[in-house]
Order: C-alpha cells, then structure tokens, then sequence
C-alpha cells in the first residue's frame, strides 16, 4: 500500500497545512521537508530572519477522559536527540478535532518535558496510555480556532474506536 494514501498520512497533511497557513499568516516563512523519507521535524519557520520554529504537527483529537493529548514515546526521543544535536527547540503543534477543544494549540517541548502534578495527575506521564508521553493541555498555547470546513476534513480522516465523550 502507498503510504501517501493512508488516512493518517491524510490527516497529518491536513494538519501540517492547518498549521503552515497560520504561521504564513503571522508572517512566517515556512520551509517544508521535500524528501519522501522519514525526517527529524516536519518544518522549520522563519520570521524576518530573526525568529526560528523547529515545527511537528500532530493530527490528532485529544484524550476522552483526561484533558491530555500526548505522542508516541519513541517518536518523543527522537525529538530529544534532534533537539540536542541542534541545539534548539522543536514546538509540537497538534491540531485537535475532539468537540471539547476544535483548536490548533502548542508548547515547546522542553516545557511540555517539565514535571508537574494536575488535577493529581503527573505530567509528563507515560503510565496512563501504552507507548504514549502525556502532556496536560493546561500547558498549551492556543494558535487558532478550526473552521468548520477544516474539521470536517479532519474528522473524514479520523478513525477512532470509540465515540468523543
């Protein structure tokens, strides 16, 4: 199967474009990876040659039962080493269709990497969800609001085993 016509791949393109258009709009440039092979970040944004963006855009509907969203560990240690060798930050920008949010948010990850309790519950926290490193939307910046075109895109991607609560 092509990997380009995976729903997810779908949604993620959708996503990454949710985001480019935001930060065009904001006075960014946008350089996008070309390459069709994995990559470490999916752009990087620059505005007026002063202010650099390491950007990776996750598609994807936030928790039912905890107001958390959160990204594969591996993928989370990749970022880590990327960051480190690069001597930079990468912002995780998710782009969240769940009824409760319909919003583009996103933290740099080394905040999002800070330990903190919420609602008693541990953040980062790795234990509630298998192979999955949880953030606390309470640490999220908001970007925009999804228009109702956008999330019906978005949800026409989605795949979810369960109803949003």
């Amino acid at each position: 199967m092509d990997w380009e016509s995976l729903d997810s791949v779908k949604k993620g393109n959708v996503g990454e474009q949710i985001v480019k258009s935001s930060l065009e709009k904001r006075g960014f440039v946008v350089y996008k990876c070309i390459t069709k092979k994995a990559h470490a970040f999916d752009f990087l944004a620059v505005k007026n040659k002063k202010i650099f963006i390491v950007a990776e855009i996750k598609s994807k509907a936030r928790l039912n039962n905890f107001r958390a969203t959160g990204i594969d560990v591996r993928h989370c240690n990749e970022y880590l080493t990327v960051m480190k060798e690069m001597k930079t930050d990468i912002i995780l920008f998710f782009v969240d269709e769940h009824p409760k949010e319909e919003r583009v948010y996103c933290q740099k990850l080394t905040k999002l990497m800070e330990k903190k309790v919420i609602s008693g519950i541990e953040y980062p926290n790795t234990k509630i969800a298998k192979n999955i490193i949880l953030f606390s939307l309470e640490d999220m910046v908001e970007v925009k609001k999804l228009d109702p075109e956008e999330l019906r895109i978005l949800k026409l991607y989605s795949h979810r085993n369960y109803q949003y609560n």
